[in-house]
C-alpha cells in the first residue's frame, strides 16, 4: 500500500508528514478488507517511525522532532498496525539515511538516496545508494543496500 505522506502544514508554508483523516480511513478499510494471511508492505515517503531524528549534532538531553521529518500521526498509525499483524514492513526514504526500527513486529526501513547528501557524497554514515527488498509469500523479507 502506497501512502501520500506529504501535506501542507497548518500555515500552508511548509510540509509535514501525515495521512489526514480521509487517507487514514482508506488505509484502515484496506487493511480490514485484506486477508489476514496476506502480508502487507506500506510505503510512505516520510518515515512513519524512525530513530534517525535522535542523531542530530550538538543535542544534549533534548530532541526536537519536526513534523516534516517523521509522521505527526505516528502513534495513530502504529495503533492501527497493531490490530493487523499481517502488516510486516514499512518503507520510506525522505531523510536520505539508512535506519531500521522494529516495533510490535513491524519493521520500519528508511533507506538512503541516490542523491545522498544532495550529490555531495554521503549523508552522515550513509553513502548515496538504494535499497533492494526481496519479498516472500509468507511475509518474510530480505533487505540490502546498494551504494551508488
Amino acid at each position: 500500500m502506497i501512502l501520500d505522506s506529504v501535506h501542507l502544514d497548518i500555515d500552508q508554508t511548509w510540509y509535514i508528514g501525515k495521512l489526514g483523516d480521509a487517507q487514514f480511513d482508506w488505509l484502515e478499510q484496506e487493511l480490514k478488507n485484506t486477508s489476514k494471511d496476506m502480508p502487507v508492505l506500506v510505503m510512505s515517503h516520510i518515515p512513519i517511525l524512525t530513530a534517525l531524528l535522535m542523531i542530530e549534532d550538538n543535542i544534549v538531553n533534548k530532541w526536537t522532532m519536526l513534523g516534516g521529518d517523521m509522521h505527526t500521526d505516528t502513534a495513530k498509525i502504529i495503533d492501527l498496525f497493531y490490530e493487523y499483524p499481517n502488516v510486516k514492513l514499512c518503507l520510506s526514504g525522505h531523510l536520505h539515511m539508512r535506519d531500521k526500527v522494529v516495533y510490535n513486529n513491524v519493521t520500519y526501513l528508511c533507506n538512503g538516496a541516490v542523491s545522498g547528501a544532495w550529490w555531495k557524497g554521503q549523508r552522515r554514515e550513509t553513502a548515496p545508494g538504494y535499497g533492494v527488498i526481496d519479498l516472500f509469500a509468507d511475509g518474510r523479507f530480505e533487505e540490502s543496500y546498494v551504494p551508488y
